[in-house]
């Protein structure tokens, strides 16, 4: 306990004159009388009035003493310290990142205990004040504004999940800072470990948080007891050189001071390719080469079988392109076409006759009006009618192209303004096709995907326009060759660092996926296109009629889960109480009750003896 104004004890000397008071006598003329038997109370009053005599035990002045002690120091606003939060409006940031599901706790993880804290401050909370909950991850969440409301806190502290994604504290110690500047009297906690943060730094000795009693304070409660962690800080592929075989690399750091030997698995669309023991010493980087890896690429995984803090970055993903040369079949007698294809040292085309079985390829090129037969993969120009597919509504003259989607991985690298066509037919084509180049309201090139496989269709003859004879032609196919046999760059998003969103291409209205919780989750597609945003949580994730997808952590400041020290924000540098919050509140309202309580109590005292 302390005083903010100590200089009031000095009213404390006013006791003195109480007691004096009580010390003196009141001047009597002296009677001489001839019985003092009925003047015994005249005697007493006699005596107690007598100067300077011994003094005695009075009810009276002890009460007048105690209550003048009382409102002195009121005076002198004592601070008591408790596990209250800080007077009027508190902004309470949890965070949430991936360093918070380290189990170093006794209850649990260290968001359990953040958990904990929060419950704590706000059952404290005093008469009129008010708290808000934020929870900070890779993203920032406002769980409730402010309010009194104890039960409503109590669940948002409840909502506030566990998340495998990397963040810092910026974003949210910036809203929450708003929000304070609109109170009157408001302060901001930060329950946290300091962990993944790029504002926060570590420090050989803790620095007590100062108390918040200015708005705006920003005060640091710190989690986690310890670093003892192994983890995949990176991964990814790369083609060896000179052959058609890739080749996986990836680092694993050991945060313990103690060395490990862990186990290593590698697997390839869920099929095990490498499996290792690796020895990693304290504080030790260790870097993992797999070359035995076949050439069909797809979704890799990488595991660690470790028994640490921290089971979030034990998993990591990355995609691996196939180093084959992708077969395509060419119905087509169109030189440009053949030629166009032939340069393209990662094709292999091969022209066939209409009917001709196609199950050997990748894909399969159609130019002109012939039958579509194969289930394969198909880049058809100019087609004839096809039922189910499209069909033809009317011809147009000399159109100018307007729109082009660039999202869409055909039209990557690629401008239409120089190309000029003299005529194409209009069509309608099914929901599940969806234009991606366009001259007003009638669309020139689709793409789509129906379920069973991709289909990009070039609504004009190529011997009526100049596009051939572009450098625009040779790119426009190797993009179109590449995302139907699913090689484009959206391939490779199957492999995503948690917390960022995962895009799917579909003719569906919506998707079903399976998160590695084992949650189903059903996503409506919106233009062909699902976009799913909630892969905060490590691991791998199934689409039901679709290809999966892995989410990993791959961050080395969360995967160190040594606790901060402290933290810097906007207010500067804020120490950290570990697992604490011990705040100092003004007690001077209690103190002067209990004075104003003895003075009553002096008043009845008083009035009783006189009766």
């Amino acid at each position: 306990m302390r005083l903010l104004s100590p200089s009031a004890l000095w009213w404390l000397l006013l006791s003195a004159i109480i007691v004096f008071f009580y010390l003196l006598k009141l001047k009597r003329r002296r009677t001489v009388v001839p019985s003092v038997l009925l003047w015994k109370r005249a005697l007493e009053e006699m005596e107690a009035n007598a100067p300077f005599r011994k003094l005695r035990r009075n009810l009276l002045m002890v009460l007048q003493l105690i209550a003048l002690s009382a409102l002195v120091f009121a005076l002198a606003r004592p601070l008591v310290t408790t596990r209250a939060l800080v007077s009027g409006s508190t902004i309470i940031i949890i965070d949430s990142t991936a360093s918070m599901g380290a189990r170093d706790e006794d209850a649990g993880s260290r968001l359990d205990r953040a958990r904990q804290i929060a419950g704590e401050m706000i059952q404290s909370l005093g008469v009129g004040d008010r708290a808000a909950i934020i929870e900070s991850s890779s993203r920032v969440t406002v769980r409730t504004p402010l309010t009194s409301d104890r039960a409503m806190l109590a669940a948002a502290i409840t909502d506030v999940e566990q998340t495998d994604a990397p963040g810092d504290l910026t974003d949210a110690v910036r809203l929450a800072d708003q929000i304070a500047k609109s109170e009157r009297d408001a302060g901001i906690v930060i329950i946290s470990d300091g962990g993944g943060s790029a504002r926060s730094s570590q420090s050989t000795e803790a620095t007590p948080a100062k108390p918040a009693s200015t708005p705006g304070a920003v005060r640091f409660v710190r989690v986690g007891r310890r670093a003892d962690n192994i983890g995949i800080v990176a991964m990814n592929s790369r083609q060896i050189s000179g052959t058609n075989r890739p080749q996986v690399f990836a680092s694993v750091v050991n945060f313990g001071d103690r060395p490990r030997t862990v186990g290593v698995e590698l697997r390839l669309e869920d099929k095990l390719i490498d499996a290792r023991n690796v020895e990693v010493g304290a504080n030790e980087r260790r870097a993992l080469l797999f070359d035995s890896v076949p050439s069909e690429g797809g979704l890799a995984e990488l595991k660690l079988d470790a028994d640490d803090d921290l089971p979030a970055d034990n998993i990591a993903y990355a995609f691996l392109p196939s180093a084959r040369r992708l077969r395509v079949g060419v119905i087509s007698a169109n030189p440009f076409l053949l030629q166009a294809l032939a340069t393209n040292s990662d094709i292999a085309a091969t022209r066939i006759d209409p009917g001709s079985n196609a199950a050997e390829f990748d894909c399969v090129v159609i130019d002109g009006p012939s039958a579509i037969e194969s289930n394969r993969p198909l880049l058809t120009i100019d087609p004839a009618d096809a039922s189910g597919f499209w069909r033809a509504t009317g011809q147009r003259e000399r159109p100018d192209i307007t729109s082009v989607d660039q999202s869409h991985p055909v039209n990557s690298l690629l401008k239409y303004g120089d190309v000029h066509i003299e005529s194409f037919r209009n069509r309608e084509a099914a929901s599940w096709l969806r234009p991606i180049v366009s001259t007003g309201k009638d669309p020139l090139i689709w793409a789509g995907d129906d379920g069973r496989r991709r289909v990009v269709m070039i609504g004009f003859d190529l011997t009526k326009s100049d596009l051939p004879l572009k450098v625009e032609f040779p790119i426009l196919l190797a993009n179109a060759i590449s995302w139907l046999a699913g090689r484009d760059s959206s391939a490779a998003g199957r492999a995503v660092r948690a917390g960022e969103p995962f895009t799917i291409q579909t003719s569906s209205p919506s998707a079903s996926i399976t998160t590695p919780g084992g949650d189903t989750r059903e996503v409506a597609s919106r233009d062909g296109l699902i976009v799913f945003a909630d892969t905060l949580n490590a691991g791998r994730y199934t689409v039901k009629e679709g290809a999966p997808f892995g989410a990993s952590l791959l961050s080395e400041s969360e995967s160190n889960t040594e606790p901060r020290d402290s933290i810097s924000t906007r207010a500067g540098e804020v120490g950290g109480q570990r697992e604490t919050f011990d705040s100092e509140t003004e007690a001077w309202r209690w103190i002067a009750l209990i004075g104003i309580a003895v003075l009553m109590i002096e008043w009845w005292a008083y009035h009783r003896r006189i009766a």
